[in-house]
């Protein structure tokens, strides 16, 4: 998974839409997941439509299953309404609440003595993105075939760069802000002190979507 690189299989587009077919794979693999991603603008409203489809014969659990968009740095917050006020993942949703929330981005995720996965907020309807201090961007969500909603994690930092820091010290300078919006996530169990995650809240890879409109804050 940590080796994933994307190869453009299509890309088709018009004053209105922009549609790109994307396989996502490890070198020397067959496994893959395919992406497709339209953008359409009409009526002064951008939205974006992404449907993952992964192939055959994946045979582990995946961490998560959706998009990164890389912010600038001068984002400082977010408020939305969803669960909260902390963070939640499909293992801890019975100590999260439906609400409207608000908080600053060194509030979102949680300062371990090891850095760690963290942050994620599930079930949103809708993210005011923050930028010195003023609304910036809005997303509104949707949801999928199925009725689920998707997830938002804010951060300083990628997965990848968590992932490698041992400490906190070891974290590199923060170069852009990182909004995950996940259509699924993987719950995190108490492997630490406890049993690995019940089956039931295990992400098996699987088809998602995700459904986005995008506005100035």
């Amino acid at each position: 998974l940590d080796r994933l690189t994307p190869r453009v299989v299509s890309r088709t587009g018009s004053t209105s839409e922009l549609r790109t077919l994307t396989r996502w794979a490890p070198a020397n693999s067959r496994l893959s997941v395919l992406t497709d991603v339209r953008w359409t603008f009409t009526d002064d409203v951008l939205e974006l439509r992404i449907d993952l489809e992964p192939s055959a014969g994946w045979d582990m659990v995946w961490p998560r299953l959706g998009v990164r968009f890389d912010l600038p740095t001068g984002v400082d917050g977010a408020s939305w309404f969803g669960t909260g006020p902390l963070e939640s993942y499909p293992d801890s949703l019975r100590a999260a609440r439906v609400g409207r929330f608000s908080a600053a981005l060194d509030e979102l995720t949680v300062g371990y003595a090891r850095p760690q996965e963290s942050g994620h907020r599930s079930d949103l309807r809708s993210l005011t993105v923050r930028r010195s201090g003023a609304d910036w961007l809005r997303i509104d969500t949707g949801p999928d075939a199925a009725g689920r909603l998707p997830g938002f994690t804010l951060t300083p930092h990628t997965a990848e760069e968590v992932d490698r820091a041992a400490h906190p010290h070891e974290l590199p300078p923060s170069t852009a802000t990182r909004l995950y919006l996940d259509a699924a996530q993987h719950g995190l169990g108490s492997r630490a002190c406890g049993p690995d995650v019940w089956p039931a809240q295990a992400l098996a890879p699987r088809a998602a979507s995700l459904r986005l409109r995008f506005a100035p804050g």
